[in-house]
C-alpha cells in the first residue's frame, strides 16, 4: 500500500477505460491503480461504444489488457446517445463518490460530460485534461470545452504548454481552475526496475512508436533517415504503429526513398504483451511531431531508460533534457532531424543518457500525480 497517499477516498472515474484502447484508456487505468494501491475505492465508468464505426479511423476500438481485473469497470454509457446518459447518473450516484476525475481528450465527448457533471450532485469533479486545443479541427471546440469545463472544479491540465493553451482560449473564470500536473513514467510494460538496462540490436536502431496522424510526423523521420544513412549506411528504423487512415502514404515514401532494406514496418495497433519487444530492440526513440501536448510514448521510453529524440513543440520539452536525456530538435525539418540521429550514434549518446534517465524520470512519479489530483 501507498502510506504517504491519502486514502479512503472514494473515486470515481468517467472516460475511456480497458478494454478500450489507446494512451488515454492506459492512463486512467494506471491512475486509477495507484489511488487503490493507496487504499482508496475505485470504479471506473467506461463507455458501452466509444465512437460509431464508421466514423473510427483505426481497425478496432478494444484490445486485451492483462490487468484489468483489479480495477471495478462498469460500462455505462454511450457518448452519441443521450439516451444513455442517464444511466451514469444513478450508477455514479449509487457508488457515491467523493472526487470523480473525467479524462478530457477530444470535444467529441464534451456534450455527454457536460450533462453528467451538471447533473452529478455531492462529488467534486476534476477534469483530466489531456489537450486543450486539438491537433484535427472540430468545429466549435472551443465552445464545446467552455461548456464542459463550467461544470468541473478543477482542471488539471499535464504540461506547462496546455496550462498556457488553457488561458489563452478560456475565459478568467475557467481558466484560474487549472493546475499544473504531468504526465507519469509508464511502469506496466515490463522494465523491472531504474537499473534495468535495455539490450538493443548490433547495428544502430530507431523507433517510432503509437498511433500514427499527420501530425505525428512520420514522413519527416522517413525523410531523415534517408539523409542519416549517408553518414551511417547500416542505421534502421522500427515503426510500431497502426495508420489512422491509409498506410499507403507512407509505405509510397518508403519506396521512393529505396528504404524498404532499412525499415521494418509494423502498422498496425501493438498489444500490451508486444510494446516491450519494441523498445528493448531500440538505442532511440524518435518523436518527429508536428505539434504536440505531452507524450504517452515519452513516457514509456523512459520506463526502459530508453533516450529519446523529440521535436521541440508544446509540452515535449517539458520531459527532454535537452543533450541530458535526450535531443531536442525544430519541427517539420528532416535535416536537423537527421543531424540529431548522426550525432546520437556517432558520439555514442546511447549509453551516456541512458544513465541520466533514471535520477530525472524520478519527478515524473504517478504517486506525486495523485497528489496533485487529490490536493485540486
Amino acid at each position: 500500500m501507498n502510506e504517504t497517499l491519502e486514502s479512503n477516498k472514494k473515486i470515481a472515474f468517467i472516460g475511456p477505460a480497458p478494454p478500450f484502447r489507446g494512451g488515454i484508456s492506459q492512463f486512467a487505468f494506471r491512475l486509477a491503480q495507484e489511488f487503490q494501491r493507496a487504499g482508496n475505492e475505485i470504479k471506473m465508468f467506461t463507455f458501452e461504444h466509444q465512437y460509431p464505426e464508421l466514423l473510427f479511423p483505426g481497425k478496432g476500438q478494444t484490445a486485451d489488457f492483462s490487468q484489468s481485473a483489479e480495477i471495478d469497470i462498469e460500462k455505462v454509457f454511450t457518448p452519441y446517445n443521450p439516451a444513455s446518459w442517464s444511466k451514469v447518473i444513478k450508477s455514479i450516484e449509487a457508488f457515491a463518490p467523493d472526487l470523480t476525475i473525467i479524462s478530457y481528450f477530444l470535444p467529441w465527448f464534451a456534450p455527454s460530460y457536460t450533462w453528467i457533471c451538471k447533473h452529478l450532485s455531492s462529488t467534486r469533479n476534476i477534469c483530466l485534461a489531456h489537450n486543450i486545443t486539438f491537433h484535427e479541427k472540430w468545429p466549435g471546440s472551443n465552445l464545446l470545452s467552455r461548456q464542459f469545463f463550467k461544470h468541473c472544479d478543477k482542471i488539471v491540465v499535464l504540461s506547462e504548454a496546455c496550462l498556457q493553451d488553457l488561458q489563452n482560449t478560456m475565459p478568467e473564470d475557467i481558466a484560474g481552475k487549472g493546475i499544473l500536473g504531468f504526465h507519469p513514467i509508464y511502469d506496466c510494460y515490463g522494465a523491472a526496475s531504474d537499473d534495468f538496462e535495455i539490450n538493443p540490436a548490433e547495428e544502430p536502431t530507431a523507433l517510432f512508436f503509437g498511433l500514427i496522424k499527420p501530425y505525428k510526423g512520420l514522413d519527416i523521420l522517413i525523410k531523415a533517415l534517408k539523409q542519416a544513412r549517408i553518414k551511417i549506411p547500416e542505421l534502421k528504423l522500427i515503426i510500431a504503429g497502426e495508420v489512422y487512415g491509409k498506410e499507403d502514404k507512407y509505405l509510397s515514401l518508403i519506396h521512393q526513398l529505396h528504404l524498404e532494406d532499412a525499415i521494418e514496418a509494423h502498422f498496425r495497433y501493438i498489444q500490451e504483451h508486444e510494446i516491450r519487444n519494441f523498445f528493448l530492440r531500440s538505442q532511440v526513440c524518435v518523436l518527429p511531431y508536428k505539434s504536440a501536448t505531452q507524450s504517452g510514448v515519452i513516457a514509456t521510453a523512459y520506463e526502459f531508460n530508453l533516450p529519446v529524440i523529440a521535436s521541440r513543440v508544446g509540452g515535449l520539452s517539458e520531459y527532454v533534457k535537452d543533450n541530458v536525456t535526450g535531443i531536442l530538435v525544430p519541427p517539420d525539418n528532416p535535416e536537423a532531424l537527421a543531424a540529431a540521429l548522426i550525432r546520437f550514434f556517432k558520439e555514442d549518446l546511447f549509453s551516456v543518457m541512458q544513465r541520466n534517465i533514471p535520477s530525472f524520470k524520478q519527478q515524473f512519479s504517478w504517486q506525486k500525480l495523485a497528489e496533485i489530483i487529490l490536493q485540486a
